[in-house]
């Protein structure tokens, strides 16, 4: 036989396959609709947190109470409002209104006709001695007073002969009747009125509107001095004498215009009627339309701020203003700038926090759509309610902080939740235009409840949390103040004899900012108390307190199952005691394992009878059966389970134990009679081991891990006739390394260590429960 030729270095270093990056697979991976679906969820919520924070724009980073450690300048011209200054001349202009007055000129109307009526019933008079009521009525009013009076009275035959002589004719009352119009005819126009109705503050005193009755949109403008009837009585009497003059001569004008002063004197009407309504719109409209007293400032006019100078409502007002027109002279690009770092920065936290989970044990919040989704829309909801609650007056941001530190160390474990907070805590920061002393506060308040939340078995525990982080939160911002400048001092002359005091901010405006975080702070505990269990419907979770109320065994399931399979039940019981004992030995969560072996069997209550521990002496339902259908039914107990279980609404991490506490390990004792049965018979397929093991999966956490030996060891245990320590302990190391061997732990975790450790807390409790009893010798009849 030749010998190969031999090959050349190269030659053997071709022929060697190395294996190559599978891209078809990665690109594959990265196509496929669950990782594009999550890709969505980042990308919609990076989009939301853009719009609802206005990415484009620089935060507002001023609060009230700040006190700047370096002055503040104008960056750009602007202009704000003055306004002492705006507010004088609305003022003003709330004064200079026209009032609304309504004119109704049927009272002058009237007056007119009972004049005219009152002149013809004295004209056509025949006896001077007899005169009737109301012609003595008229002639009382047209000047004949009763005597004692202190006005100069005339005398009724005087009355009579003046009234006769200038009315003789209808000629002379044609000419009456025109100069009286030309009297009345103004006053029905424009109104009468004794004195304004409205305030000197709410409208002119010099001019008013006035406007006809129903017929609000023609208003004219009038001098308040025509239409006030002390005013018009005074020009009166002139006039009707000039008017009477130029229609009768220079014979009894004169009296005749005295007559009538006196009569319209004593009889005229008001017919002017003040319209508030009409009158405050209209002075709204003038209010609003004084346009706005404007205040400019430069560049170059200094600090707007002072160094060390408190910031008020003035001082942020006039930032604000500042902040606002900088903003608005900013320019696409700059715009478009700013939202590039934006996405940046949210890109650069969320790949942080990606990687950071990806590393860690429980992948899920980030490899399943529905947990991230959750865990996106928490962070959401914590950014923005952070960031509005940030604004004045409220600075309450410390609040929904704290709540979702206190969440996310419940759902998904105090590294993540650190991390997230961190990411979370830095997005708050930089939306609100907070500097390093911020974002230490608020991290500061949320790693102090990530760390204190730790195992919440109780209510009041969550009270104790807020508690404390809020002296976390006070000590913080003591020290915070005290660091950045914020306890300045400022002098003051409280009794005003020239001696300045020094008193320090300190014990006044920064303690009482510190004790109002702790308030707040505090305020979470109780709070997170009312919604921890809608907290634990949306993410799923079973805190201690769930575990608890789950755990309870007059449960509904639990009962059912001590009821129809009360060795299973007693079994259950038992190993509940073990698993928690040994999860508690290396730190895991004990009661989550006592809960999970509580329900981990209740799948045998449908066929309790084909079960070991349930069955009476002697009987024994699989002497009937095959083998194979005998493990079918013993297997048959973990799906029927789970469905039981699901129906039930228990939550998923106890359905968990149920679905992994037997993994995928063989039920031995039927695949051994199955193997005997197939001695000696050539004719028979081999036995599959395959067809004898439990469906899995195999146990993915500690605490499922922890019951499966629990589960075996216990019922090991029983059986055995003498259960000595040595024995016990000789069992426990057998199934254990049986189980290692198998590879059932190899999804969970668990350390060689670990397992040491778990093995002497059962050997332990084994022995506690197995231990020996004193003989008491039989006591003895007297013969």
């Amino acid at each position: 036989m030749q010998n190969s030729p031999s090959k050349s270095r190269s030659e053997r270093a071709a022929s060697i396959k190395t294996s190559r990056f599978d891209w078809q697979r990665w690109i594959d991976q990265a196509t496929s609709l669950d990782l594009l679906t999550r890709a969505s969820v980042l990308l919609a919520a990076g989009v939301l947190l853009s719009l609802v924070l206005r990415g484009w724009e620089p935060p507002f980073p001023y609060r009230i109470g700040y006190v700047p450690q370096r002055a503040i300048p104008a960056r750009i011209p602007f202009q704000i409002e003055d306004d002492v200054q705006t507010d004088g001349l609305r003022v003003q202009a709330a004064r200079e209104v026209l009032c609304v007055y309504e004119n109704r000129k049927e009272p002058l109307v009237q007056l007119r006709g009972s004049l005219q009526d009152a002149l013809f019933a004295l004209r056509d008079h025949q006896n001077q001695d007899d005169f009737s009521e109301l012609q003595l009525a008229s002639l009382d009013l047209f000047g004949s007073q009763p005597e004692g009076s202190n006005t100069i009275a005339l005398e009724k035959s005087e009355l009579i002969d003046c009234i006769k002589k200038t009315l003789a004719t209808d000629a002379d009352l044609s000419k009456f009747d025109s100069a009286i119009r030309k009297i009345f005819d103004p006053w029905e126009e424009f109104g009468i009125l004794h004195s304004l109705r409205h305030d000197p503050q709410k409208g002119n005193q010099r001019f008013i509107k006035v406007f006809p009755l129903g017929d609000d949109q023609h208003k004219l403008d009038v001098d308040v001095s025509r239409v006030r009837s002390a005013e018009v009585l005074v020009t009166l009497r002139g006039s009707l004498e000039r008017e009477f003059k130029n229609q009768f001569g220079e014979g009894s004008a004169e009296l005749l215009a005295q007559m009538v002063h006196r009569f319209i004197s004593a009889k005229l009407p008001t017919t002017l009627t003040f319209r508030e309504d009409l009158s405050n719109v209209a002075r709204i409209e003038a209010v609003n339309a004084v346009k706005p007293a404007m205040v400019s400032y430069e560049t170059t006019y200094g600090a707007l701020v002072p160094m060390g100078k408190l910031l008020g409502p003035k001082e942020i007002r006039l930032l604000r203003t500042e902040h606002e027109a900088f903003v608005q002279q900013m320019s696409i690009g700059q715009k478009i700038q700013r939202l590039a770092a934006t996405w940046g920065l949210l890109a650069a936290v969320t790949l942080l926090c990606g990687f950071f989970i990806y590393q860690s044990r429980d992948r899920s919040p980030i490899t399943k759509t529905s947990k991230m989704i959750r865990l996106v829309g928490l962070a959401i909801v914590a950014i923005v309610a952070s960031v509005f609650a940030s604004r004045d007056p409220f600075h309450v941001e410390i609040i929904p902080v704290t709540l979702c530190a206190i969440t996310a160390a419940l759902v998904y474990g105090r590294p993540t939740a650190l991390m997230l907070l961190a990411a979370i805590s830095l997005v708050i920061a930089f939306s609100t235009g907070g500097d390093l002393p911020e974002f230490i506060l608020t991290f500061s308040a949320a790693a102090g409840a990530i760390l204190l939340s730790g195992r919440i078995r109780n209510r009041t525990r969550l009270v104790y949390v807020g508690f404390g982080v809020a002296l976390i939160v006070l000590a913080t911002c003591l020290g915070l103040g005290v660091l950045t400048g914020q306890s300045l001092e400022f002098s003051s002359d409280p009794f005003g004899n020239g001696q300045s005091t020094s008193v320090p901010l300190y014990a006044s405006r920064l303690i009482i900012e510190a004790f109002k975080q702790f308030a707040f702070v505090a305020l979470c505990g109780p709070l997170m108390v009312g919604i921890l269990p809608f907290i634990e419907k949306l993410f799923d979770i079973e805190t201690d307190l769930s575990l608890l109320e789950l755990g309870d065994m007059s449960h509904e399931l639990l009962r059912q199952l001590a009821q129809r399979a009360p060795g299973t039940y007693n079994h259950s019981i038992s190993v509940a005691s073990l698993a928690e004992s040994a999860a508690e030995s290396i730190g895991a969560h004990g009661l989550l394992v006592r809960v999970g072996a509580c329900f981990h069997d209740i799948g045998k209550m449908f066929k309790p009878n084909y079960f070991v521990e349930n069955q009476m002496p002697g009987a024994n339902r699989h002497d009937a059966l095959q083998p194979e259908l005998s493990t079918l039914v013993i297997k048959a107990h973990v799906k029927d389970g789970a469905d039981l279980a699901r129906q039930h609404k228990i939550p998923q991490r106890i359905i968990d134990f149920i679905e992994q506490h037997h993994g995928t390990t063989l039920v031995e004792y039927f695949y051994q009679q199955a193997i005997k049965e197939n001695e000696g018979n050539e004719d028979l397929e081999e036995v599959s081991e395959v067809t004898f093991r439990y469906p899995g999966p195999k146990p993915q956490t500690k605490e499922a891990a922890i019951l499966m030996i629990a589960d075996a060891v216990e019922s090991a245990t029983r059986a055995l006739r003498e259960p000595t320590s040595s024995r016990i302990q000789h069992l426990v190391d057998q199934i254990t390394m049986k189980k290692l061997l198998d590879g059932q732990f190899d999804d969970c975790e668990l350390t060689l260590v670990e397992i040491a450790t778990i093995k002497q807390s059962l050997i332990k409790n084994l022995n506690a429960i197995h231990h020996g009893r004193i003989k008491y010798p039989e006591r003895q009849t007297a013969s």
